[in-house]
């Protein structure tokens, strides 16, 4: 895995997490309702948004909390940490 962190996404204001209409407490409350809404409005965000916003989260588990990014909890972004670091391991030589 590369050095490299990602950067924390540019917000337009137009991002479901940036509208006036959305509670800025369902991404990091402890009610599933709350949660959900949280994760039906980022799969609104635009794809390329959402991929920078999960780049972020994975690359910064703490500071990333336990709030959701891109539609993920800390759980999901747990799992996905440990298939990319699989996936991307140095393979050994033969």
């Amino acid at each position: 895995m590369s050095g490299r962190l990602a950067p924390l996404p540019r917000f337009t204001g137009a991002e479901p997490c940036q509208a006036p209409d959305s509670d800025p407490d369902w991404w990091t409350s402890d009610h599933s309702n709350d949660r959900t809404a949280a994760q039906l409005a980022c799969r609104r965000c635009p794809l390329a948004t959402r991929e920078a916003c999960l780049a972020w989260a994975i690359d910064h588990p703490t500071a990333a909390g336990d709030a959701i990014w891109a539609a993920t909890t800390r759980k999901r972004r747990a799992e996905l940490r440990r298939e990319f670091a699989t996936t991307i391991a140095p393979k050994e030589p033969k």
